[in-house]
């Protein structure tokens, strides 16, 4: 109690009172009438793209019910993207992990229905929800591990990402593994950024995301050595890309003999050989993954990782890049060192027809994923409506 009562203290302090009344259970429910759902995201981008798209689908699906949405970390582009102009809704943040706090919130917010999406609730509400069997409670897009006597969900809609076993004695109807982010990824985009940045003199481009500051020295090195670097281009993109990253980022460029090209900087002139791209806002990722040779992950999320595959482009990970769907485990080339990367990349070029072939067979997989999501998003919501 004491950590959630600093907590609130700090929220207060910093002027976020809606979310130090949250912290304690202290919400409103919508106003109007009609039963409400609650879907329940954790602090995590995927998470709230996932509750927030979900909440949209059912809103258009059940008219007649009111809808709240709470996370523990805040995306508005998220929210507004997915659900503005939409009626009978609410949110805001969640309550803390606290048993007062999640007694007072279930009382008065009084669900009928919560749908956990992305990971477990925490173990004060779900010790509040045990004494109360009548509400409908799903797990959505996580695989549950705790153990128990009786089915505590529903019904489960596990992700085809995590290595965890589902333990299927704590649902009463559990899915087939699939990832709804595979609906929520830009999978048409269009390849007219690549066109601009390579223009007539440069072969092609390629692209990493996400790799760690100490190792973009030894990266830089070994591209500048390869002769793939004499005919292509190197973009760089990152998550939650900062000014102090891109600044120390910059002057590694520099110090390598290039010059650094921030996206939001570019006149959209060609880029030559000379130049290393560095995107500074991740709106860019999905234009320069679908623009690409070849995409290599370094650790990431799920979301990125489906967009990369979705793109089109053949896509290497890192050794202990996680983020990937069992169905690619045997097609995705996964590297030790970026040595290996430059060299896989090296064979790409001098093998066109082995891109074309690694690309199609993932793009295939990717539209086979999409589609067991659509089926099983539909088979959720159609219980939604059975409610």
């Amino acid at each position: 109690m004491f950590n959630l009562l600093l907590q609130d203290v700090r929220d207060r302090f910093t002027g976020n009172k809606s979310r130090a009344n949250a912290r304690l259970g202290l919400v409103r429910p919508p106003e109007g009438t009609g039963k409400l759902i609650w879907l329940v995201a954790d602090d995590t981008f995927d998470s709230v793209l996932m509750a927030s798209a979900l909440l949209a689908a059912i809103s258009e699906k059940r008219l007649d019910v009111r809808l709240v949405l709470t996370y523990q970390a805040e995306y508005q582009d998220v929210i507004i993207e997915h659900m503005s102009g939409l009626k009978k809704i609410g949110f805001g943040f969640g309550c803390g992990d606290n048993k007062f706090a999640a007694q007072k919130m279930l009382k008065r917010l009084s669900p009928f229905a919560i749908i956990f999406v992305g990971s477990e609730p925490q173990k004060t509400l779900m010790h509040a929800l045990e004494k109360k069997p009548s509400i409908h409670k799903i797990a959505f897009q996580f695989r549950p591990k705790q153990q128990a006597e009786s089915a505590f969900y529903e019904a489960c809609y596990p992700e085809s990402i995590s290595k965890n076993t589902i333990n299927t004695q704590t649902c009463d109807y559990t899915s087939g593994p699939f990832n709804v982010l595979t609906r929520l990824v830009q999978s048409q985009v269009d390849k007219q950024l690549g066109s601009m940045l390579c223009g007539e003199a440069v072969n092609g481009l390629f692209h990493v995301h996400n790799i760690d500051e100490k190792n973009i020295g030894d990266m830089l090195s070994l591209w500048s050595k390869s002769d793939i670097s004499k005919q292509s281009l190197l973009a760089l993109t990152f998550t939650n890309v900062n000014f102090n990253e891109i600044s120390s980022l910059k002057n590694q460029i520099i110090k390598f003999g290039y010059t650094p090209v921030l996206l939001s900087q570019w006149k959209q002139n060609p880029v030559s050989v000379n130049e290393i791209i560095i995107a500074d806002d991740e709106k860019w990722y999905a234009a320069l993954c679908t623009s690409s040779v070849s995409t290599h992950l370094f650790k990431t999320s799920a979301f990125y990782f489906w967009q990369a595959v979705s793109s089109g482009a053949v896509v290497t990970l890192d050794e202990v890049n996680n983020a990937i769907a069992d169905s690619f485990e045997d097609v995705l080339y996964r590297a030790n060192t970026f040595v290996d990367v430059i060299s896989y990349w090296s064979e790409l070029t001098n093998k066109p027809l082995l891109q074309r072939n690694t690309s199609d067979v993932i793009r295939k997989i990717f539209w086979s994923e999409r589609r067991e999501s659509e089926k099983q998003v539909n088979e959720l919501l159609q219980r939604v409506y059975d409610w």
